[in-house]
């Protein structure tokens, strides 16, 4: 083999033989790329500041997408993390109660706010705070949900719509489908929702299809945990491409 191949790919040989048995790999020029690309998604990921959620209808996991991100990026991507709600629906309840209220990581200003597992969290605040936040955190995430919005349409979505990455969160179970239909076509009258992400654990291909021919949403399926807080390292992945796409 050495005799035919030359004195040049005689040393490389020699460099792959003797790195198998140092533990380490030389990639050659035509493969350099390949860990790049690996870590494209995982860039965009992380260059989002604002991310806002826009839940449809109740039931159709808004608080848990939420969390499931938080933990993404604060343990996933060691930023430094912040969950808002905007509407009034008692989502953080539970994970409030135990918790002295106002003692945030970063952000001790509010009384509204607190600190859960390295993420804080702060509910029932007033419009634009997301913004007056943004400077102590490296990704803030904005929660709002439409069933439970006591507002008009177009004050409740200003904060999540306001965010650099936005997302939809919907169901296409069969007793909620047609309302989040309604939902996103009010919507549009206000905010163009063409190309944006409709994220939903319930899903089902053709009611996908459906919402992305008639409105141009664009339908992503999202992983589900039990637990949010502990998230498999496959649906991690999973969170990965979901916001980089």
């Amino acid at each position: 083999l050495f005799r035919l191949c030359g004195s040049r790919l005689r040393i490389i040989g020699l460099r792959s033989l003797s790195n198998k048995y140092m533990g380490t790999v030389i990639m050659s020029d035509l493969f350099k790329n390949i860990g790049i690309k690996k870590t494209e998604g995982l860039e965009v990921a992380g260059n989002y500041k604002t991310v806002g959620l826009v839940g449809l209808c109740a039931g159709a996991g808004t608080t848990q997408l939420a969390i499931m991100l938080a933990v993404f990026y604060s343990n996933g991507l060691h930023k430094r993390t912040a969950v808002v709600s905007v509407s009034c629906d008692g989502a953080f309840d539970k994970l409030r109660s135990g918790v002295p209220a106002g003692k945030c990581k970063n952000y001790t200003k509010c009384r509204q706010g607190f600190s859960y597992k390295g993420i804080d969290f702060f509910c029932n605040v007033r419009d634009g705070f997301v913004h007056v936040i943004d400077k102590y955190y490296d990704v803030v995430i904005v929660k709002t949900n439409l069933a439970d919005m006591t507002v008009k349409l177009a004050d409740g979505l200003r904060d999540a719509f306001s965010c650099e990455c936005k997302i939809m969160v919907g169901s296409m179970l069969d007793w909620k489908y047609t309302e989040c239909i309604k939902r996103l076509e009010r919507i549009d009258r206000i905010y163009d929702v063409k190309g944006l992400k409709l994220a939903s654990v319930t899903w089902q291909k053709r009611k996908a299809q459906e919402m992305a021919r008639e409105l141009g949403v664009k339908p992503l399926k999202i992983p589900y945990e039990e637990n949010p807080f502990f998230i498999k390292g496959s649906s991690l992945l999973e969170l990965r491409r979901f916001v980089a796409q």
